[in-house]
């Protein structure tokens, strides 16, 4: 199975991201984003990227500062993003779906274990949603980098990204009055949330066959 990104007009792109097309022309003019060769069409990984600086420009983080920060926040999004079934074409979920093969034997100790609980079909696309991520991870070099959930922006400068099972508690909610990582203002994002946003307002899944694979 070979993927490829999704690629939408400007107009489609303004109402997924929210940034004006003469907001993404200045941001382009002053370096913050890469000028596009012939008519401007834009991928999955440069709607994140817009979305990212939105974001952060928004809660008073200059566009400079932003657009440091912005790729990584779009790259965790995007890894957030392969994981939901939304992110793919139909034609591409249809593929994998039809090349799920699940031992009948491992079946039945589900069954055994799961009782009314356990449900074949769902068995069968939860399946087939892990094998396209895999593929997903792979084609877009992912593969082997922990998907984060969370990432914070101190008042330092310092971003700080964290995963399941990270406890940052006592770093977040700490004695740390004295420590100029929290002497001023601290962002949140919750990465998975912007992700599940981003995807709600596409018009068509992000991730598509490419067309040597249909």
């Amino acid at each position: 199975m070979k993927l490829e990104l999704e690629t939408y007009m400007p107009s489609e792109a303004e109402g997924i991201t929210e940034v004006s097309q003469a907001t993404v022309r200045n941001w382009r003019r002053a370096g913050y984003l890469p000028r596009p060769k012939g008519h401007a069409r834009y991928t999955i990984a440069d709607l994140l990227f817009q979305v990212a600086m939105r974001a952060q420009v928004a809660r008073g983080v200059t566009p400079e500062a932003a657009a440091k920060y912005s790729g990584d926040i779009a790259r965790a999004m995007f890894h957030s993003m392969i994981w939901s079934e939304k992110a793919y074409s139909e034609e591409t979920y249809a593929l994998a779906l039809a090349t799920v093969e699940i031992p009948a034997a491992r079946v039945d100790r589900l069954k055994e274990a799961m009782g009314d609980q356990f449900n074949l079909a769902t068995m069968e696309r939860l399946t087939a949603l892990g094998n396209i991520a895999e593929v997903a991870e792979r084609t877009f070099v992912l593969a082997g980098l922990k998907s984060s959930n969370w990432l914070i922006i101190w008042a330092n400068g310092e971003l700080e990204f964290y995963y399941d099972g990270d406890d940052f508690e006592d770093r977040f909610f700490g004695e740390t009055v004295y420590d100029e990582y929290v002497q001023g203002p601290v962002i949140l994002f919750c990465l998975g949330a912007m992700a599940k946003m981003v995807l709600d307002r596409l018009p068509r899944a992000a991730i598509r066959l490419a067309p040597e694979a249909q």
